[in-house]
């Protein structure tokens, strides 16, 4: 038939701006459309990016913490770069302490939503104390941190347990449980 290399390098193109696009899309959907239960977002960027970094790795999911985090600043018009580094710290903070764990393990997903969110707001107070120049600690942790920390706890077990459902359906694999 024909060289299958120009297909490869098109399929990867169009993979890579469905990607940007479904992560714009969210990143709107969490700015504009999302409610704020007890007044305090929930973020659907953070809790997806931790999953696919806990599921697939460091390298592929830094992808997709790099292009939401430019499509969070696009929508929530922060500084262009500020979300993508903190998304950046939260992916290398999930999946690098927990790489040795089992992914069948349900304490995975609770521990790296906790790591990777305290890597996020570790790295955007910093981020904000260099480029704002202040940074009131006590009410960034009290007030930010720590409530949306504990917001990112509540459903990333069950998108964790999906997602990983729904990726072994992809491939084939038989649930053990048939057996």
């Amino acid at each position: 038939m024909g060289d299958s290399k120009p297909r490869r390098i098109e399929e990867r193109l169009a993979r890579g701006l469905l990607l940007a696009l479904m992560l714009l899309a969210l990143a709107a959907v969490q700015t504009t459309l999302l409610p704020r239960p007890l007044g305090f977002p929930l973020n659907l960027v953070l809790i997806v990016t931790i999953c696919q970094a806990l599921l697939v790795g460091l390298s592929p999911a830094s992808r997709w913490a790099f292009l939401g985090g430019l499509a969070l600043d696009f929508c929530s018009a922060s500084l262009l770069g500020t979300h993508a580094l903190a998304l950046l710290a939260a992916v290398f903070a999930a999946s690098v302490p927990l790489a040795r764990m089992s992914r069948e393990n349900w304490l995975l997903p609770l521990l790296g939503a906790l790591f990777g969110a305290a890597g996020y707001y570790a790295a955007l107070g910093v981020l904000t104390f260099v480029f704002d120049g202040a940074l009131d600690l006590r009410a960034f942790l009290l007030v930010a941190a720590l409530p949306d920390t504990l917001a990112t706890l509540i459903p990333a077990l069950p998108l964790f347990l999906l997602w990983r459902a729904w990726r072994s359906r992809r491939r084939g694999e038989v649930p053990v449980d048939v057996y």
